[in-house]
């Protein structure tokens, strides 16, 4: 009953623009946070539920195709989350200072940016697919369904900056709801498509790409409609996008540090693909579901730094010190007890879960592709805690503006990853691949730890203060 009042009224009640400088932090993070896990979960089930179609209606050899593609299509698409997210973080500042004209015009600021963007990127990744494909080593057995899946996903790049800049101010305004209906609709479309494309009109890997292209940009433009028709204080004047090239800046600032380094952590990935190139197919498809399945075990770390930064974004705009120190450490309790239920499940319906990958044809292959999933998870389980630690350092930091140390904790992925995947498969083999990854993790976790630290002084100082205070008034 209590499960049933909690979803009516916090996933069917009207979207509304929430104010996270007010409120018990930690109730505040959870009910903003809980929209995003559950768009978060659509987003990758719809993503999971793509590599499944493919593996069981296509064949593995396509799998391992699309599978191979991961770091290419996350080095596009991580810089516009990224730089959509930073507009989102200048946006939330204005509206935790109550600054509503200064917000609207950073809202014009990140439209007209997004649109050069588009026509940039789109132009770039198009011209990139075949140099790219060429420097990971892609072999001819699986080289023309990476192209195809690579080639209609970067057309459709524009709606997917669209979709993320809609749904970065929605969440700059505390409204986490909105995203969340139209990422249902959009993964539901999405699954629907695959299936007539592939497995109706057997499109095989283009049918997968065109059914994602198709649900994001209708998701867009209803989303974009229903936002800006929803919330008024979000409605534009032509004033609002008359703009200056240091008001761009001041965006780009934040922006392109948070774009650059998930673009730098793709590009490690990109490395970390090379580098399992040189392995036999089957252990690429393995190693290809096992990342699938873990990206279903970082939906709750992911959608806790996106709350942590629109947090601390709008109390850092407000002064409110204390509110930010004592909600990053709720947010880091939350993902240690999440850390532990998912490493423990990940580990234990390893090869149950590897299984719904698998076509029934490839009898032959199934030990292989088995033994190199379940490998991926067992190792990657044990190291989760510092991934999940790292997604509320990071988000933490950005939220106030902070964005030079992720973006270095990015680099040194990116040099751990290059440095591991040349040394590392040579001396252990095929888990000389998986600890690259996790290395990777380790490395950039210590790096945005001591970077908080660093920061820490004034936030703790206005803890204690507060503290003191409470103290006197509760003798008193």
């Amino acid at each position: 009953m209590q499960c049933h009042l909690i979803v009516r009224i916090y996933i069917f009640a009207p979207a509304m623009v929430r104010d996270l400088t007010k409120g018990r932090p930690a109730n505040v993070i959870l009910l903003f946070a809980f929209p995003i896990i559950l768009g978060n979960v659509f987003q990758q089930v719809y993503s999971v539920v793509d590599s499944i179609i493919v593996g069981r209606y296509v064949n593995y050899q396509a799998l391992a195709g699309v599978g191979i593609t991961n770091g290419l299509t996350f080095f596009i698409f991580g810089f516009v989350l990224g730089i959509t997210s930073g507009l989102g973080i200048m946006t939330a500042q204005f509206f935790g200072a109550k600054n509503y004209k200064r917000m609207r015009q950073s809202l014009g600021t990140g439209f007209i940016i997004c649109i050069g963007l588009s026509v940039l990127l789109t132009t770039f990744a198009l011209l990139s697919i075949h140099p790219s494909l060429h420097f990971i080593g892609a072999s001819d057995e699986i080289y023309e369904y990476s192209h195809n899946y690579l080639a209609i996903t970067y057309i459709g790049l524009t709606t997917q900056i669209a979709y993320n800049m809609v749904a970065c101010i929605c969440r700059a305004l505390g409204d986490s709801k909105t995203p969340l209906y139209f990422l249902i609709f959009s993964s539901v479309l999405n699954i629907a498509l695959d299936l007539l494309f592939v497995k109706t009109f057997g499109w095989d890997v283009k049918g997968v790409a065109w059914a994602t292209v198709v649900a994001q940009l209708v998701s867009a433009i209803f989303c974009f409609v229903y936002v800006f028709t929803r919330h008024v204080e979000l409605r534009l004047s032509r004033e609002d996008f008359r703009t200056s090239w240091n008001f761009i800046w001041e965006h780009l600032r934040v922006g392109l540090p948070m774009a650059l380094q998930f673009s730098i952590t793709a590009f490690g990935v990109i490395v970390l693909y090379s580098a399992l190139n040189n392995f036999p197919t089957t252990y690429i498809a393995g190693f290809t579901t096992a990342s699938k399945i873990q990206s279903l075990g970082m939906l709750v770390p992911i959608s806790l730094g996106v709350a942590i930064a629109n947090y601390v974004g709008q109390n850092y705009g407000a002064g409110n010190l204390v509110r930010m120190r004592v909600g990053v450490n709720s947010a880091l309790i939350m993902a240690i007890a999440v850390c532990a239920v998912v490493s423990a499940t990940m580990a234990y319906f390893a090869q149950p879960l590897t299984s719904m990958f698998l076509e029934e044809n490839v009898a032959g292959n199934v030990s292989e592709i088995y033994n190199a999933s379940t490998q991926y998870l067992y190792i990657s389980a044990l190291f989760f805690p510092f991934l999940f630690v790292l997604f509320i350092y990071r988000n933490a930091l950005q939220g106030v503006g902070k964005t030079f140390m992720p973006l270095m904790a990015g680099v040194a992925e990116l040099l751990i990853r290059v440095i591991a995947s040349l040394i590392l498969p040579q001396y252990f083999g095929y888990q000389g691949v998986i600890l690259v990854d996790v290395l990777a993790w380790v490395g950039a976790c210590t790096l945005l730890f001591i970077s908080y630290r660093i920061q820490m002084p004034n936030w703790d100082r206005a803890l204690h203060q507060y503290k003191y205070k409470w103290r006197m008034h509760y003798n008193a």
